[in-house]
């Protein structure tokens, strides 16, 4: 009966989890361009949720299959706006290339594995990705540190994919699945370093939620 209720409400709270970005999209409509915000976090999710979508297609997972395949149909509209607002589109378009061969390659490697392993093969290949797809948040973070700013990486998303991940690790060890506990363990731990940065290396121009952290500009005009 729990489980049951915990899987309602994380694919509730998961979904509602996926027009967050809309404030994202408002913000390069406000500014006119997306322009110093990286394609990155959003291509590397597509990636990871396209491995989730098989492994739940292959376990007969519906949880894991509604929540990603709402999460890749939502996303790709995200890029779209995204590549709507960025005048550099080469590095997007690059980018979209790169992930169709890392999907086709990924899922031909899990096809060459016999029937009796061939999901456990598929469930490695996703927890692997959604924790070396922690390279796109490192890459974010080293780009605040050489920037000195925190500027671009958006409050309300990072704290929102930070309980989502607290969300999936709970789902990952009540139904014994390590697969989805390793990687959400990984994402917790390089979560509470993105919110270290905001501490060291506040945004320019807006005040961080719930820590009230100030911008660099105010701090300067004092």
């Amino acid at each position: 009966m729990f489980l049951n209720l915990y899987k309602v409400w994380l694919g509730v709270f998961s979904v509602s989890f996926i027009f967050l970005p809309i404030y994202l999209v408002l913000d390069w409509r406000k500014r006119g361009t997306a322009d110093g915000f990286s394609s990155v976090v959003l291509i590397i999710p597509m990636i990871i949720q396209s491995f989730w979508l098989r492994h739940g297609l292959m376990t007969d997972d519906w949880t894991n299959i509604i929540i990603n395949s709402l999460n890749l149909s939502v996303l790709s509209c995200y890029v779209a706006a995204y590549a709507y607002y960025q005048p550099k589109r080469k590095y997007l378009i690059g980018q979209i290339i790169g992930a169709a061969v890392i999907i086709k390659c990924a899922f031909l490697y899990v096809d060459s594995h016999d029937s009796e392993h061939v999901n456990a093969a598929m469930g490695s290949v996703a927890a692997g990705a959604q924790i070396l797809g922690l390279g796109g948040r490192l890459y974010e973070m080293r780009r605040a540190i050489k920037m000195g700013t925190t500027e671009y990486i958006p409050a309300f998303m990072q704290f929102a994919v930070t309980a989502l991940i607290a969300q999936w690790l709970i789902f990952g060890l009540i139904t014994g699945n390590k697969f989805i506990a390793i990687a959400n363990i990984a994402g917790l731990i390089a979560s509470a370093f993105t919110v270290m940065l905001y501490f060291r290396y506040p945004p320019l121009t807006w005040t961080v939620p719930i820590f009230n952290i100030p911008p660099q500009q105010s701090k300067k005009q004092e």
